[in-house]
């Protein structure tokens, strides 16, 4: 029987060009995995940025818009009446507290008086600057994610005109655009109206049409579309709304409270209620 020499195997040996190309083209594949990455990155950045700029730049136009209609419905205009703005976003754990640190010390960094309730899950505090009483809550906890509540409350002797309520609804919202990629806001403005047409004047002049419609003893409220407003949310029935009007007939006196919302009314629909801090 014939049995085969004993073989080395035979090694392919590269040529010092060869490995040199060959180390070459790793060198620039990893640059280009480093660099798409970056790109990658960039685009996500820029991305959550404009996102976040979108949101201000609705907010903004649409506390424009609803400033010019109720100056002309409110009993001593706009600048009378009590506003709240609301933000609504989804950070990462520890975003809550990282807010109360921006919101409430002063530019020294020294902490500004707050009330910390519903153990410490909300915290309220007169913040000058921004006209009103600011409030962040805590509303929803997961593994690694905080859903917050943010609410600025305007004080009529605080807050001087127009300009200063969308200069500290802008401020906040770049602040909260910093701490969440994304977030989603609403408002609402409450006073007293003499004016017991104030809703079919308000649809004039919105150029709304009416999607619903309740009235319940004293209170009577219409929700709303206008294609002069930027914000829309869908409704239980399936359409589109952006603009909410209440009437509400107060029973411990003669006057009627009129609240305007923005894309909806969330809350109470007294005056009296709004003006407690």
């Amino acid at each position: 029987m014939y049995i085969p020499k004993e073989t080395r195997p035979v090694i392919n040996r590269k040529s010092p060009m060869q490995r040199s190309k060959r180390s070459r083209f790793g060198i620039v594949l990893a640059l280009l995995v480093l660099v798409l990455g970056a790109a990658g990155a960039l685009w996500q950045a820029d991305s959550e940025q404009t996102e976040a700029t979108v949101a201000e730049q609705l907010l903004t136009h649409d506390l424009q818009t609803l400033w010019t209609w109720g100056d002309a419905q409110l009993t001593g205009g706009s600048a009378g009446a009590v506003w709240t703005v609301r933000w609504d976003l989804t950070g990462n754990t520890g975003t809550m507290q990282e807010l109360v640190l921006k919101f409430f010390s002063d530019e020294k960094g020294n902490a500004t008086p707050k009330i910390v309730q519903n153990e410490g899950k909300t915290v309220t505090g007169v913040v000058q600057a921004y006209g009103g009483r600011l409030s962040i809550s805590l509303m929803e906890t997961a593994i690694d994610s905080e859903q917050l509540m943010v609410l600025l409350e305007t004080n009529q002797t605080l807050l001087q005109d127009k300009h200063k309520l969308i200069q500290a609804a802008a401020s906040i919202s770049e602040e909260l655009a910093r701490a969440a990629p994304t977030f989603t806001s609403s408002m609402k403005v409450q006073g007293y109206t003499a004016n017991g047409q104030a809703i079919q004047d308000l649809m004039k002049q919105a150029n709304a049409k009416s999607v619903d419609r309740f009235v319940d003893g004293g209170t009577v409220s219409e929700t709303l579309y206008s294609g002069m407003l930027r914000s829309t949310i869908i409704i239980g029935s399936g359409k589109a709304a952006n603009l909410q009007i209440g009437l509400h007939k107060e029973t411990n006196s003669d006057k009627t409270a009129l609240t305007i919302g923005i894309p909806v009314i969330t809350g109470d629909y007294s005056v009296n209620t709004a003006e407690k801090p």
